[in-house]
C-alpha cells in the first residue's frame, strides 16, 4: 500500500478531439504517450487519484486541496461535447494530508468546501483516464507560489499521509513546459524556453531532483511554465521509493512544451496483483 505510481501530463485542450478537430495530429506523439500512460495507471490498480492542477483554485501563499464531498467538470468551455464526469473526494486522506503539512509547517486550505468544478489541468488528461478509473475516487491539488523546497516538502507529506491511508495511490503532475518555444508561441518567444525544458526533461529521465531543485529562478520564468511546481510535488512524494522514470514523449509543435512521463514504483509490482 501507499503511492504506487506517479506521472506528468500535459493539458492542451486540442487533445480532445472535438476541441483540436484534427490540430491534435500534430502531437501524436503526445496522444499515443497518453494512452499508454493509461494502461500503465490501469496496471498499478490505483484506489485514489491525487492530480494537481496549475489551473485550478489556488492560494499564493498556502497549497490547495478539495474538502468538498466531490467534484465535476467537462470540456464544455472549449466547445467540446463530450460527457461531464463527476468525482467522489477521499476525504479520509484530505485528512491526513492536512494533518502532515500541518507537522512540516507547510500551509493548507480548500479549494472547495461544498462543490467544486475542474479546470482543464484535470479534464484533459483524464479524457483519456476515465476509462480506466472511473469510480475511483480523486483528490483535487493546487499549488502555490511558495518556494519550490516547499513543495517538495509537501511532496513528502503527502507520502506520509498516502503511507497512513493504507490506500493504493497514484499522483498525477498536470502541467506544460515552456511556453515559450517557438516565435508566435502563445506566451512570446525566449530562448530559454527550450533550454529549461531540456535541463528539466533530462533531470526527470534520470530523476535527479536535486537538478530539478537546482534550477535557476529565473530560468523558469523566462520559460514560461506552468507545470514545474505540480512537478516537484510528485518528486517530493515519490522520494524515498525505488522509482523507474520513463519519459514517454516530449514534443512542443505549437511552441508549448508537453511532455508525458511515467514514474512507476517498483516496490508496488508484487504487491498490485
Amino acid at each position: 500500500m501507499g503511492i504506487v505510481f506517479g506521472c506528468i501530463v500535459p493539458h492542451p485542450p486540442l487533445l480532445v478531439p472535438d476541441v483540436g478537430r484534427g490540430q491534435e495530429r500534430a502531437i501524436s506523439a503526445t496522444v499515443r504517450a497518453m494512452e499508454r500512460l493509461t494502461d500503465k495507471l490501469a496496471e498499478y490498480k490505483p484506489q485514489a487519484i491525487l492530480i494537481i492542477s496549475p489551473h485550478g483554485n489556488y492560494h499564493p501563499e498556502a497549497m490547495g486541496i478539495l474538502t468538498a464531498k466531490s467534484s465535476q467538470g467537462d470540456m464544455s468551455r472549449w466547445g467540446s461535447g463530450t460527457p461531464r464526469h463527476q468525482f467522489e473526494n477521499e476525504l479520509s486522506l484530505v485528512s491526513l494530508i492536512e494533518e502532515e503539512a500541518k507537522a512540516d509547517r507547510i500551509p493548507v486550505k480548500s479549494i472547495g468546501e461544498r462543490s467544486y468544478e475542474l479546470d482543464h489541468g484535470v479534464m484533459v488528461p483524464m479524457h483519456f483516464f476515465i476509462r480506466e478509473i472511473k469510480g475511483i475516487p480523486m483528490v483535487p491539488l493546487t499549488f502555490s507560489w511558495l518556494p519550490l523546497d516547499r513543495h517538495f516538502v509537501f511532496g513528502k507529506a503527502i507520502k506520509r499521509a498516502v503511507d497512513r491511508s493504507q490506500k493504493r495511490v497514484a499522483v498525477v503532475a498536470s502541467g506544460d513546459l515552456s511556453h515559450r518555444l517557438l516565435p508566435g508561441a502563445p506566451s512570446g518567444y525566449d530562448p530559454m524556453g527550450k533550454v529549461f525544458d531540456e535541463k528539466l526533461v533530462a533531470a526527470l529521465s534520470r530523476l535527479d531532483v536535486a537538478a530539478v531543485l537546482g534550477l535557476d529562478e529565473n530560468l523558469f520564468e523566462r520559460a514560461g511554465e506552468c507545470g514545474l511546481r505540480s512537478i516537484v510535488i510528485l518528486l517530493g512524494a515519490l522520494d524515498g521509493l525505488e522509482v523507474k522514470p520513463e519519459i514517454l514523449a516530449y514534443e512542443g509543435p505549437f511552441g508549448v512544451g508537453y511532455l508525458v512521463a511515467a514514474f512507476e514504483v517498483l516496490s508496488s509490482l508484487v504487491s498490485r496483483e
